[in-house]
């Protein structure tokens, strides 16, 4: 599930910008000499720099703004400076647009975005998956695959004004079976790396958490300065070549605290070199 969150989060970058950025209508007529192509210059009607052509996506074109904001075009209101293609709009009137878009998109999620929900393929052909807890920076779904989480910025409202991904069915299923491959490795090396006296990092790979003092399929017991303590084996990972645990150094001295009275020793360990203070 881990790896799966990293990966939905890199393949749905790109195609959840397009669904949420707003279309600009311009006054312009394009000439035929506008060359509007990937990695192209667009300018502002104040001969500008408004950004840079992201994508073209049939007779709209995306420009990427910056700043992590983009804006669809129609290809057909573009017209052509010297220096090169021109929208008739000032940049400080396309980031409005955009941020007031954005708004609104918002808006209309907040209010789809609710537990239960079915969640719909980029066509809105398949349900795959329904909403089993809603956070800030996205939501967990249950699927017939299993429980995954999707960022925020991989859903959205479709025009039917369903809760839909920027996935379609057969992305969203290819992307599982990777995740799936990639949780099996990791399980492996886990399995591999739980040893007796194995030593145990936190989630930053900063810090020496304890040693692995015994474990089965669902604990992990680990010894510290301060008494043992019991971890769910689902918590544990690979940092590099290094068995690690899903906390931070100061959740673990507090799970520690509550477990045996005390506070415990962390040790420091040196990562590229240097050593890391706690």
């Amino acid at each position: 599930m881990r790896k799966f969150a990293a990966l939905i989060t890199t393949l749905s970058l790109g195609t959840a910008a397009l669904s949420a950025a707003p279309a600009l209508a311009q006054d312009a007529a394009a000439t035929a000499e506008t060359k509007l192509a990937v990695g192209t210059k667009v300018f502002d009607s104040e001969k500008a720099e408004l950004g840079t052509i992201s994508a073209v996506q049939g007779a709209n074109v995306v420009v990427d703004l910056g700043a992590g904001k983009q804006v669809t075009v129609p290809g057909n209101a573009f017209g052509m400076l010297e220096q090169g293609p021109t929208i008739g709009a000032t940049k400080a009137q396309v980031l409005a647009a955009v941020d007031q878009a954005a708004a609104a998109n918002d808006a209309k999620l907040n209010s789809v975005l609710v537990v239960g929900a079915d969640v719909l393929s980029a066509q809105g052909a398949a349900v795959i998956g329904q909403v089993k807890l809603v956070e800030a920076d996205g939501a967990v779904l249950t699927t017939p695959q299993g429980d995954i989480k999707l960022p925020r910025n991989a859903l959205f409202v479709n025009a039917q004004g369903a809760l839909a991904t920027s996935f379609t069915a057969d992305q969203f299923n290819e992307a599982m079976a990777q995740a799936s491959q990639a949780a099996a490795a990791d399980d492996a090396a886990v399995a591999a790396a739980l040893t007796a006296g194995a030593e145990i990092r936190d989630i930053n790979g900063t810090a020496v958490l304890g040693t692995v003092k015994s474990f089965d399929a669902a604990n992990v017991v680990v010894a510290t300065s301060e008494g043992d303590v019991s971890l769910p084996r689902s918590a544990f990972d690979m940092n590099g070549n290094t068995l690690a645990a899903a906390y931070t150094v100061e959740q673990f001295a507090e799970a520690v605290t509550q477990a045996t009275g005390s506070t415990p020793d962390i040790a420091e360990v040196a990562v590229e070199g240097e050593v890391v203070a706690d």
